[in-house]
């Protein structure tokens, strides 16, 4: 078992944007091989003037993941999002977060 934990934080006044990547995350998400589970969580951020989401996915193995992110529409999402974004402040910041079982003998 594989898990993946992204979250995607900015400030509140950028929400709708946030929220927008989000959902269009977890649309992306539909009939994956290898994904057991999809959640998204409204992360506490004990400051009033920031938002965090987290996806949280469930995979069979890392490599089913990977597959998943490796795709050529994920790859050029990225590609352009980074030359659009240039010479930009960022909307949000995204931290990964991953585990993989634990298995004890």
């Amino acid at each position: 078992m594989f898990v993946n934990q992204v979250i995607f934080e900015g400030d509140i006044a950028n929400e709708d944007k946030i929220i927008n990547k989000v959902k269009h995350t977890m649309e992306e998400l539909t009939d994956v091989s290898g994904l057991h589970t999809a959640e998204c969580w409204n992360k506490d951020t004990k400051k009033r003037d920031t938002v965090a989401y987290a996806i949280v996915t469930k995979w069979d193995k890392k490599q089913d993941f990977v597959a998943w992110i490796s795709r050529e529409s994920h790859v050029a999402e990225h590609r352009a999002m980074r030359k659009e974004k240039k010479d930009q402040a960022p909307v949000m910041t995204k931290t990964l977060l991953q585990y993989e079982e634990a298995i004890f003998a």
